[in-house]
């Protein structure tokens, strides 16, 4: 019985450095997408109605809509990498989540069907998207820094029309062995992820 135990134990361990790791992006991109809705609802769910706190939140967040983009490099501020467009994807998760409207920008006029990768509707070339205009009251935008041992992400969310910066969130993410393909594109249809990697400290 004791045996039993000690292999549980050992594989437990083993096991956590990996679920650990795969959390890091989806956390950090909750704890961003909390702090910028603290400050909408500071802004935007006042206490003068006779609606109770929550019912004046939900309200506020139905009002919103927030158009999305990647956040760039701050030292190239024309690159991202597929973590980057991962920490927006997760962060617009949240704030669906929670009530807030919003648009994805990369929506396709049609939808492309290829056999090896399936049916496609979003899309990253401009003369194939559905519109090119939005329609959201703040923007989703930011930057990320990457070192030697983790990437900070700074997010905002900027009005529409007048650019002011209605919030802002950040956030910390570890780089981990799982999250080394996520920092560079790899060049198209190449479908190789390096195995090997130089981390400069």
């Amino acid at each position: 019985m004791s045996r039993f135990l000690v292999i549980i134990l050992v594989l437990a361990a083993l096991l956590f450095p990996l679920t650990a790791a795969a959390g890091t992006v989806p956390s950090a991109a909750d704890r961003i997408a909390r702090q910028l809705d603290e400050q909408l609802m500071m802004r935007y769910a006042s206490d003068d109605s006779d609606m109770s706190k929550k019912q004046r939140q939900a309200l506020a967040r139905s009002q919103i809509m927030i158009m999305g983009t990647t956040p760039a490099n701050i030292n190239n501020l024309q690159a991202a990498s597929p973590l980057a467009r991962q920490m927006t994807e997760e962060i617009s998760r949240w704030l669906v989540n929670a009530g807030y409207r919003y648009q994805e920008l990369r929506k396709g006029s049609y939808i492309r069907f290829d056999r090896g990768t399936g049916e496609l509707i979003l899309t990253r070339e401009v003369r194939k998207l559905t519109s090119t205009r939005g329609t959201g009251q703040a923007i989703l935008a930011g930057t990320y820094v990457v070192s030697g041992e983790q990437v900070r992400f700074s997010m905002s969310l900027i009005h529409t029309t007048s650019n002011e910066v209605l919030a802002k969130g950040t956030a910390t993410v570890p780089i981990t062995d799982d999250l080394l393909p996520l920092l560079e594109d790899q060049p198209l249809g190449s479908g190789k992820v390096p195995t090997v990697y130089t981390r400069l400290q």
